[in-house]
């Protein structure tokens, strides 16, 4: 367990003085103190998350040592928020957002920094919501997050946005369409990071959005699925499309580079002079084909960070994914024979007795995932109502997955071959 010495505290309690007295100075009234709050993890007994709103600034919150991390308070009914502040400890966040949200599911950034150097820090915000949390991607030292307090200003009774923000329910007939309800921009990654070149898909519309990666198979680049970016994107995701460092890297090394294109992406959408800046909640998924597939596995079954994946025709020569818990959907391919579905997808299915599951085969060879190949209106369909109720848990697409909905997909043998899930989700 780490102590703080106390001069330290002391000297921090003082400036956290100084910063209550500056809030307190708005017109607007204190709403986060004493109300329920919860983290993503706590260092030890000591250092609560409650530590963080109880209004004592010798007291705090201390997060284990990684990112991401995060702090909720729930407001106990919608607000409008104007102020925001932070009483780091010595361990402060480098990379962090501020995002409100009307369920505690969906999250909206209303504030993004990547150059934190923290003390006390009091931000002006705009935002609505009932639940306002500090998300950190980056930490400014070897230790968690640690705050003596955490300050939410505002007025009860702002406006609550609808479910899923600006995506409106989901129909078959939508969700088959080539592209879903949002406008969407292209961007190109300047400087890629440990992964060849990238393609940035992304909703222009206002707000925060989970990040996915596709990575390509053996001898593939960014045209394989290049159909399933601009959709998902349309769907209120931020797509990284990339290309390899050789078109021969092993799945393993494919899977570094799923996590690398994360830490970019999730960079750029914390840095600012990009037109993803503060597009991007933290939330990461990933998908790919045949090596790029196994590289999925890898990413999930390696990074804390990926919470759902989409392995398609998938091919891992020696994967063992037992242990993986995280949803993950197989879309595979009948007539395969350079990664058949029952010599890799079906065992790691059967294996990964923890996670929610999603295994479905459709006609057409290795290639039926890619572009050009196969029935994208289901395929599109499925991929992205899996990834809504799994990165942004919007249950609204459940039905396409689970339930009557489903069963005109599942019970079509002209369209699917083989159909296993663990409904209900």
């Amino acid at each position: 367990m780490r102590s703080s010495l106390v001069f330290v505290a002391l000297a921090l309690a003082a400036a956290l003085v100084g910063g209550a007295g500056s809030a307190q100075a708005v017109a607007d009234p204190l709403l986060s103190q004493g109300k329920p709050v919860t983290a993503s993890s706590a260092e030890n007994a000591g250092t609560p998350a409650s530590a963080a709103v109880d209004g004592n600034a010798a007291t705090r919150w201390s997060s284990a040592f990684g990112d991401p991390q995060w702090l909720r308070v729930d407001l106990g009914g919608t607000a409008a928020i104007s102020q925001v502040v932070l009483s780091w400890e010595s361990a402060y966040g480098r990379a962090f957002q501020i995002q409100t949200s009307a369920d505690g599911l969906t999250w909206t950034t209303v504030y993004a920094t990547g150059t934190g150097t923290g003390g006390t820090q009091t931000l002006a915000v705009t935002g609505n919501g009932r639940y306002v949390r500090m998300y950190g991607t980056a930490r400014g030292t070897a230790y968690g997050y640690s705050l003596f307090e955490f300050q939410v200003y505002g007025t009860m009774g702002g406006t609550t946005p609808p479910p899923g923000g600006t995506i409106p329910d989901p129909t078959t007939q939508s969700l088959e369409a080539t592209t879903g309800p949002l406008a969407t921009a292209t961007y190109t990654v300047p400087n890629p990071s440990g992964y060849k070149a990238g393609t940035i898909t992304y909703p222009t519309a206002s707000g925060s959005y989970p990040g996915i990666v596709l990575m390509p198979g053996y001898q593939g680049t960014q045209q394989n699925l290049s159909w399933l970016g601009p959709r998902l994107a349309s769907w209120g995701f931020v797509v990284l499309n990339v290309d390899t460092n050789t078109l021969s890297d092993s799945p393993d090394q494919r899977g570094t580079q799923i996590r690398a294109a994360g830490t970019q992406l999730l960079n750029l959408g914390n840095a600012t002079g990009n037109p993803i800046s503060g597009k991007l909640n933290g939330v990461l998924g990933a998908a790919g084909h045949s090596m790029g597939g196994g590289g999925t596995m890898v990413a999930l079954r390696d990074d804390a960070r990926f919470r759902a994946g989409v392995p398609l025709a998938p091919y891992h020569q020696s994967g063992s994914f037992a242990g993986v818990a995280k949803p993950t959907f197989f879309l595979t391919c009948a007539s395969d024979v350079a990664a058949p579905g029952g010599t890799y997808a079906r065992p790691w299915y059967n294996s990964m007795t923890q996670a929610e599951k999603l295994y479905i085969e459709v006609p057409g060879d290795h290639l039926c995932p890619m572009t050009g190949y196969g029935n994208k209106a289901k395929q599109g369909k499925w991929i992205v109502s899996f990834f809504s109720r799994w990165l942004r848990d919007d249950a609204r697409f459940t039905p396409f997955l689970c339930g009557s909905v489903r069963d005109a997909d599942r019970n079509n043998t002209s369209l699917v071959t083989q159909w296993t899930d663990t409904c209900p989700f």
